[in-house]
């Protein structure tokens, strides 16, 4: 089995350019590749089974890098560390490793893969860069660089030798008078330069072009044998031109393998959906990704060398500066916070800031990453929020469907929130919310112009943030409503589909919608099926509860108040005079001779006479003024804020009234009515007192004649002691 490892990696390593190293998780190393042979000079089987610390110059890296084993997944991994390595000869490079933690199935750490590139001759070389603008001043001096002078008329004068040497081919035409076109025709004659994709002529043209600007920039040329000069021309006090040669062969190349390096590290931090930079401890900006220059507005070459922290508001910056100051005392830094990006976007982000170390362990820049945390910490929010409207017993159910309604507006932020029902092809909205108060409850419109008719098509959750370049361009609705973002959900009550549930703007969201929205406008939906449904039951049981409450309140016969409900609220009317001197009138009724009627007719005929008599008063009387039975042909209103005299102006006229509309075709008689009318005094306190005088003045309408009204008139002795 092991052998077949050994393969598989023989297989998949040996033959690499780059220098490849497996160590199992006791650092023991277990492969080398024929490169990694190469640069540590030593054979494999001297190799495998030991470790690396011989080749550690500096033994305290051995150590330190060996926390790499005991935190896997450490961002470390993602880190290039620069080694001083002593080889198998006894000699000594520099190389930069990279490592990755390698796992099995269980995700147990199995070992570490180790990178390794020598980059002694590289380092030579960028130290050899640092010092290039000092070694390019000294030579416009000591003229140590080829060094060219040409007259005002672009003739030749004179160069150095070093200019002859890099320009061989060219030399023999370098003679004082020779122009400078004609010195390059010369050297293209012998393919002194590398063209390109130009032809002779194009080259020459836009070279000279060059020649003649003179103004000090610096330009690149290849030669055709490989070789790079940078090429720096000025004019002379005298109107000519002096120009310097100088070979940057091995700078380029040393670019090239640079930029291929770079190529691969932003390969790997763009497929990252988060922010990555790095900084100099200035806080400019020595690397970014492609997602970072989306989120700041830029391209790669406007945002490097620049504080990125200084396009974002003036407190996010505050707490940005910081996080660095922190993490340039060495130790990681992570938080969390809101950043108004330069694209328009608030994101919540969870911001990481790593130093970044040099050979000597001291801190030379910060590695920054910025994940956008934003739909799970609105999500945390929007369901904690949620959970608090459903739960609490302070708002009724209207209530916390528009504060449901309302939330949704403000998790997607948008400005229009709708709740519909569809009945048929009617679309109703029920509840709305809108910043003005654009749209009305009531308010229909046929479904198939609304996108609501492909939610409910979908049978699902549906979200656009840019309509006119979706499936929702071809709808009615986006030419009669043109609204760019929507997001809705079916909305059922008791498992029955009753309209939808839906969130939209005009204007296209600056966020797409994430799986996470796409479950919260599903719980909002549900949430308010649920509210609709207890909102339909608690109806159902308060119109249930009325009708116990009428029925036990109403004279079945008649469908006027029995003679309890009457009397609760005849108490109503007598502490209300008590406590404002609100007057009223009370006044008993009684049909005449209505025991004649019922012995005479029968009892059908005498309910029939009952229920014209009450139906006759109670459409006569106001809203504000009570009327019940209570007895078999007695009755009693409580005529509000009248007195006396307005009293028995409304009973006259109820005579007469009575008369005309509680006359049946059997009866021979005329049905007529006798009434005692009371009103209160200030020792009454409850209503049986006042009833029982009204009863008085009944029982002397009945002894005088029948079919009057006559009004209660106190004792002599009553009046005389009030």
């Amino acid at each position: 089995m092991a052998e077949s490892i050994d393969l598989d990696l023989k297989q998949s390593f040996d033959d690499l350019h780059e220098s490849v190293l497996i160590t199992n998780q006791d650092r023991t190393i277990i492969f080398v590749n024929k490169s990694m042979e190469r640069l540590l000079r030593a054979k494999s089987e001297d190799l495998i089974g030991s470790t690396t610390k011989r080749f550690f110059a500096n033994p305290d890296k051995f150590e330190k890098m060996g926390e790499l084993y005991s935190t896997p997944a450490d961002q470390r991994h993602r880190q290039t560390y620069l080694l001083e390595l002593v080889l198998g000869d006894g000699s000594r490079t520099k190389a930069e490793v990279v490592s990755a933690p390698l796992f099995d199935a269980e995700r147990t750490l199995k070992g570490l893969l180790f990178f390794a590139r020598d980059v002694s001759e590289r380092l030579a070389l960028e130290e050899q860069n640092r010092n290039l603008a000092y070694t390019l001043e000294d030579a416009l001096h000591a003229i140590s660089e080829g060094f060219a002078i040409y007259d005002e008329n672009d003739r030749f004068e004179l160069c150095n030798e070093n200019y002859r040497e890099i320009y061989a081919h060219s030399a023999p035409a370098m003679v004082p008078g020779t122009s400078f076109e004609n010195i390059l025709r010369y050297g293209l004659d012998r393919n002194q330069y590398d063209t390109g994709n130009l032809s002779d002529e194009a080259w020459l043209a836009e070279r000279l072009a060059s020649h003649q600007k003179a103004d000090g920039s610096v330009i690149d040329q290849r030669l055709d044998d490989g070789r790079w000069l940078r090429i720096s021309e000025t004019r002379t006090k005298r109107g000519g031109i002096a120009g310097i040669r100088a070979d940057i062969t091995e700078l380029k190349e040393a670019q090239a393998k640079a930029e291929l390096a770079y190529k691969n590290l932003s390969l790997v931090a763009d497929s990252v959906s988060g922010s990555i930079a790095e900084v100099g401890l200035d806080g400019k900006c020595l690397f970014i990704n492609k997602t970072a220059c989306d989120w700041f507005k830029g391209t790669y070459e406007e945002l490097l060398g620049t504080r990125l922290r200084d396009r974002l508001p003036w407190k996010e910056r505050n707490f940005v500066r910081g996080l660095f100051e922190r993490a340039k005392q060495g130790q990681p830094v992570s938080e969390e916070g809101t950043f108004h990006f330069p694209d328009g976007v608030k994101r919540e982000c969870q911001f990481d800031c790593n130093p970044r170390f040099n050979e000597e362990g001291d801190v030379d820049g910060l590695v920054v990453m910025m994940s956008d945390i934003t739909d799970r910490k609105r999500t945390e929010r929007a369901l904690a929020e949620l959970y608090t409207i459903t739960s609490t017993r302070e708002l009724g159910h209207e209530e916390k469907i528009a504060e449901i309604l309302r939330l949704g507006c403000e998790h997607f932020d948008l400005p229009f929130g709708i709740i519909s029902h569809v009945m048929d092809d009617e679309y109703t909205i029920t509840h709305a919310h809108s910043p003005n108060g654009e749209l009305d409850p009531g308010t229909s419109f046929p479904l198939g112009d609304t996108y609501c008719a492909l939610t409910l098509e979908a049978d699902g959750p549906l979200a656009t943030v840019d309509a006119g370049n979706s499936e929702f361009s071809a709808h009615p609705r986006y030419e009669k409503f043109a609204l760019e973002t929507y997001i809705g959900a079916p909305l059922l009550v008791d498992g029955l589909v009753h309209g939808t549930v839906n969130f939209s703007a005009p204007e296209q969201r600056n966020r797409r919608f994430s799986s996470a929205d796409i479950q919260i406008v599903k719980q909002l939906a549900d949430w308010i099926g649920h509210e609709i449904a207890r909102q339909l039951d608690h109806q159902a049981l308060m119109d249930a509860k009325a009708n116990l409450e009428r029925m036990a309140s109403t004279d079945d016969l008649t469908q006027v108040l029995n003679r309890r409900a009457f009397l609760e609220r005849a108490n109503t009317e007598i502490h209300r005079f008590r406590r404002d001197r609100t007057p009223f009138t009370a006044v008993m009724m009684d049909i005449d001779r209505f025991k004649q009627i019922n012995d005479q007719y029968g009892h059908a005929i005498g309910d029939r006479v009952l229920r014209l008599f009450a139906d006759s008063i109670s459409v006569t009387l106001r809203s504000v003024d009570v009327f019940g039975r209570v007895g078999g042909e007695e009755f009693c209103m409580i005529l509000h804020n009248t007195d006396m005299d307005g009293a028995m102006a409304v009973c006259k006229r109820l005579l007469k009234k009575i008369s005309a509309d509680c006359q049946l075709p059997r009866l021979d008689e005329t049905i007529t009515c006798s009434m005692g009318l009371a009103t209160p005094v200030r020792e009454d306190v409850e209503f049986s007192t006042l009833m029982q005088r009204a009863d008085m003045a009944l029982y002397e309408a009945k002894a005088t004649g029948r079919n009057k009204c006559v009004a209660f008139i106190p004792p002599l002795e009553e009046a005389v002691g009030a």
